[in-house]
């Protein structure tokens, strides 16, 4: 080997070490522009505030103080937050972790206070603010009563009357103090066919209502036996101080009273640190009914509910299928209203104050509840700036409706509420976020609200006071000074994931009310008729943006901002569909776009609206559709799974391989976000453009120099350790070069390339076969290696005081502190150092040295002869030492941190004048009988803790092997 390849090599290690791009060609972009393409390697090595992570900041009973509000704001700073979503919630699910009482009320001067002096805080620090427009969690309200703007449910009274006779009195009396009148209606009682309905049939409903006259009715009452029913609206019991969801005016008067407040404190503030509204998931009042709702139904649905109202009070009115159908138009026209007179007017109302509006609109979701029975999901997440879901440890997520409502309404960021969890307060740590975090990206989430960050003043001790749920993470937290290196790699991920757009290869209409509950799959909820193959990707479409968004260009489904889909796929979830639906997409079927139709032909339509001759239209247009009348150019395809469609459009996998992953482009670039364990060959739909390794732990880039075209697709193998992860980026020309595989002992670690050879580091000795993209086969005899140096120990191990463990000792071979006869070490949690010495040779300590630790219970920290090499908190669990050894003895420390179980429990045994934490959640000596999320108790199990290793150092060398 030359000198000059010699240096070259070696100063690719030392920029490896760094976390700085390996090769020639990492300041290049994806992007047509060179500039562009230096910001891009650039932000991934060193990730712009703006693709940082938030945090949920909660106050819990407004217990925050100014000190706590700059130590809280700065540690975000420092650590990797870009911004915080402050959350005060008053009185939701105490009895989970009561919180302690209450230091300010909300919204009263001094709260205001501390808020307006939190803004200032962050916009010292140049953090982005949201706050949570609400005094509780899972609903829209504020610490005052409401008055008439209080959510309302539809109520009634009845009275049989036998006719023929002449009726007049006060009208029939109800349950409710006061109410709004909506109408007066009598119902004649007929017989339903025999099993066609259990509910009494209404033949004939007569609506009374211009009959009353000062709460009087007069009227005269034909043959048979009759019902007066007698309509109102009322408030809800219980939701004085919440807002009526389905009234604009309603919210909009709650906004001005709340926003308007925060508006005015924020003052210059306003768009610039503050710059958002929230909302979280639903779980408030459900009314039913809102002052002038029948007016807001007519004007939706196209004919008059007063007709149709004792389906309401339990009648079947003409037919049990029409009753049917008016209750679809019902609990659709609440949705509706939900969506537009709330969270649209909510997001109207914050663009115009130049702030942005984001919620978990409606989610989590549950078909049982009225509103959301037949409601379009993705318009309610449409309403947004910025969509939010949410995901759960272990593996529970609500992350694939939020990034197609992104990508379909156009919107760049789809944002989820990040590892929320109730198995057990500090229980989990970073290696066990990591998946949740990479299966979130791959769904189509590039926006983290880290859930979440308790604010905790200095007088509620260690680990202090907490909210019931999520995974904590504040100063208090053992792992909190480690926990940048998570951010690091979080901010990474979202910064390449926010550029250029989804690759998706079909969008789907599967409706009027599509929905996906709890799906980190690839599939819908419904069971479709049609099925993707693995390796396509599609985003699901509603008929919002089916009527108004979606147009043909070239033969691709377009939208507005640029997504662009290769097919249109029909897969009904029942035989219902909107007339304009089918109309639209005969339309899009003519202009040349690929259509695809599911066996599931639909024969009428939901709802009441022209009926029946809404049906019949709906029949003649699938007779066109289904039947080829309408195909146009050729582009309908009945009849044929959509693996026979792929296959004749000639449409290649986008992605073959073991493991979820996404694909966005960016110009004529191709990124791809890959998530899993193991080694595969994997198979991308990209030609003529060389790979690239773009690794989001370290921010390295590295020519991925193993791969080969095959069949038009370029197949790289890649290796992932546990729970691993790694961009395959495809952005520059492809050159004529040799391409290699190799096998042996441990697959090569190739790190470039020349024209005639291949430059890797090897780790162990052994005999590699090589291949050329010229079908030589070649092979490398690899010997002289150093083998791995055992670290066993004795260790010297140092523990943070003030916790009750020996403040050194020593650990003659490595074990869990769990294992400990110290019952102080047994119940220790925090930071302790890990210390030995060992010797190289000049010749060990001259090439690649890296130190594998093995096991380690939950994160490491290490430093080598002083110097600081960074925190290890996932696999592989190595640090590089090329370049810091040195030839004899090397001083190595490694800081080890758990997380806070033990200790509580330890404590758990102890009186509480003797325990050493402090805090609001629950600790109880004796067996465990109370949920995990109360507390902890001294009969549970401690989790195993401390380095467990085998730690080893392992000796490598950088090699050229020609061809």
């Amino acid at each position: 080997m030359s000198a000059r390849l010699w240096k070259s090599l070696r100063v690719l290690v030392v920029l490896a070490a760094m976390g700085l791009p390996t090769t020639g060609h990492a300041a290049e972009d994806v992007s047509s522009s060179s500039p562009t393409r230096d910001r891009l390697a650039r932000g991934f090595a060193q990730p712009p505030d703006s693709a940082k992570p938030w945090a949920y900041w909660w106050w819990v009973n407004g217990n925050v103080t100014k000190e706590s509000i700059t130590r809280d704001l700065e540690a975000m700073k420092a650590k990797g937050f870009a911004g915080l979503l402050m959350f005060d919630s008053r009185g939701y699910h105490d009895d989970h972790v009561p919180p302690p009482p209450p230091k300010t009320e909300f919204m009263s001067d001094e709260w205001r206070e501390l808020l307006k002096f939190a803004m200032t805080e962050a916009n010292r620090l140049g953090l982005e603010m949201s706050v949570n427009l609400s005094s509780g969690a899972g609903a829209l309200k504020g610490p005052w009563d409401v008055g008439d703007d209080a959510p309302k449910k539809l109520v009634w009274a009845t009275q049989e009357v036998t006719g023929p006779k002449k009726l007049e009195g006060e009208l029939p009396k109800g349950d409710w103090s006061r109410g709004w009148d909506v109408a007066v209606a009598a119902v004649r009682h007929g017989t339903a066919p025999d099993g066609e309905s259990s509910r009494p049939l209404a033949a004939e409903v007569v609506d009374l209502s211009g009959k009353v006259e000062n709460g009087r009715l007069t009227c005269d009452v034909p043959e048979g036996r009759w019902t007066v029913l007698r309509f109102a609206c009322t408030t809800m019991e219980g939701h004085e101080t919440d807002v009526d969801i389905l009234s604009a005016p309603a919210v909009t008067t709650y906004f001005n009273r709340m926003g308007g407040n925060l508006l005015a404190d924020a003052g210059p503030l306003a768009g610039k640190t503050l710059t958002h509204f929230y909302s979280v998931s639903w779980e408030g009042a459900i009314p039913t009914w809102t002052i002038g709702f029948e007016k807001q139904f007519e004007e939706l649905r196209g004919y008059s509910l007063v007709p149709y109202l004792p389906v309401l009070a339990g009648f079947d009115v003409e037919s049990a299928a029409v009753s049917e159908r008016l209750l679809r138009d019902y609990h659709r026209t609440l949705a509706d209203a939900f969506t537009t007179n709330c969270y649209g007017k909510l997001r109207e109302l914050s663009n115009k104050a130049g702030l942005k509006w984001h919620s978990e609109s409606g989610g989590p979701w549950t078909r049982s509840l009225p509103t959301f029975k037949h409601a379009d999901q993705l318009a309610f997440l449409g309403r947004n700036d910025m969509p939010q879901g949410e995901f759960w440890y272990p593996k529970r997520g609500f992350n694939r409706p939020i990034a197609m409502a992104a990508h379909i309404y156009g919107q760049r960021l789809a944002a989820a509420e990040a590892f929320t969890h109730m198995v057990g307060h500090w229980s989990v740590y970073p290696s066990l976020l990591k998946p949740l975090a990479d299966g979130a990206y791959c769904d189509g989430i590039n926006h983290f609200v880290w859930h979440t960050f308790t604010a905790s003043p200095a007088e509620f001790g260690q680990p202090g006071i907490e909210y019931f749920a999520g995974t904590h993470v504040n100063p208090n937290v053992t792992w909190f000074e480690q926990s940048g290196a998570l951010l690091a790699y979080l901010a990474r991920c979202q910064f390449l994931l926010r550029h250029g757009r989804f690759v998706a290869d079909a969008c789907c209409y599967v409706g009027d009310q599509p929905y996906l509950h709890w799906d980190q799959g690839q599939s819908w909820t419904a069971k479709p008729t049609l099925s993707l193959p693995e390796g396509y990707t599609y985003d699901l479409v509603n008929t919002e943006v089916l009527l108004e968004r979606l147009r043909v260009e070239k033969g691709d489904l377009v939208l507005p901002d640029g997504m662009r889909y290769r097919m249109l796929i029909v897969d009904l979830e029942d035989e219902t569909v909107q007339p304009a639906a089918l109309r639209k997409i005969a339309e899009l079927a003519r202009a040349g776009a690929t259509v695809v139709l599911g066996s599931r032909r639909p024969d009428r339509a939901p709802g009441l609206e022209k009926y029946p001759a809404c049906d019949a239209e709906i029949r003649e247009l699938a007779a066109q559709l289904w039947g080829g009348e309408a195909q146009g150019q050729g582009h309908l395809i009945t009849g044929k799974s959509l693996a026979e469609v792929v296959a004749e459009k000639q449409i290649a996998l986008d992605f073959e391989g073991p493991w979820p992953y996404t694909h966005r482009r960016v110009g004529d670039a191709e990124i791809y976000f890959l998530a899993g364990s193991g080694e595969a060959e994997c198979a991308f739909r990209v030609r003529d453009k060389e790979p690239e390794l773009w690794d989001p732990l370290t921010g390295t880039i590295r020519d991925a120099v193993m791969y080969r075209v095959q069949d038009g697709r370029t197949i790289v193998p890649i290796r992932l350790p546990e729970n691993g992860s790694t961009f395959v980026v495809f952005r520059r020309p492809a050159e004529k070069l040799h391409l290699v595989s190799g096998t042996g002992p441990q697959p090569l670690d190739v790190r470039s390339r020349q024209p005639d050879a291949v430059a890797v580091r090897l780790w162990q000795n052994g005999r590699y076969q090589l291949e050329t993209s010229a079908d030589k086969q070649l092979t490398a005899e690899v010997s002289a290696l150093a083998e791995p140096m055992a670290l066993a120990g004795p260790w010297e191990v140092r523990f943070a005081p003030g916790w009750g463990a020996p403040e050194k000792t020593t650990f003659e071979k490595l074990i869990s502190w769990t294992d400990h006869p110290d019952e102080a070490i047994k119940h220790f949690s925090g930071r302790a150092t890990y210390r030995q010495q060992f010797e190289l040779s000049p010749s060990q300590a001259n090439g690649l040295v890296r130190l594998q630790l093995g096991d380690v219970k939950h994160v490491a920290e290490v430093r080598l002869n002083g110097s600081p090499l960074g925190v290890v908190w996932t696999a592989p669990w190595t640090v590089d030492l090329t370049g810091h050894v040195k030839s004899g003895k090397n001083d190595l420390e490694i800081d080890v941190v758990n997380v806070w179980m033990n200790r509580l429990i330890g404590d758990a045994k102890l009186p509480p004048e003797q325990r050493r934490t402090k805090t609001n959640i629950l600790l109880k000596t004796g067996t465990t009988d109370f949920r995990r999320f109360m507390g902890y108790s001294s009969a549970d199990e401690l989790t195993p803790s401390g380095l467990l290793g085998p730690v080893q150092l392992e000796f490598g060398e950088e090699r050229v092997l020609p061809f």
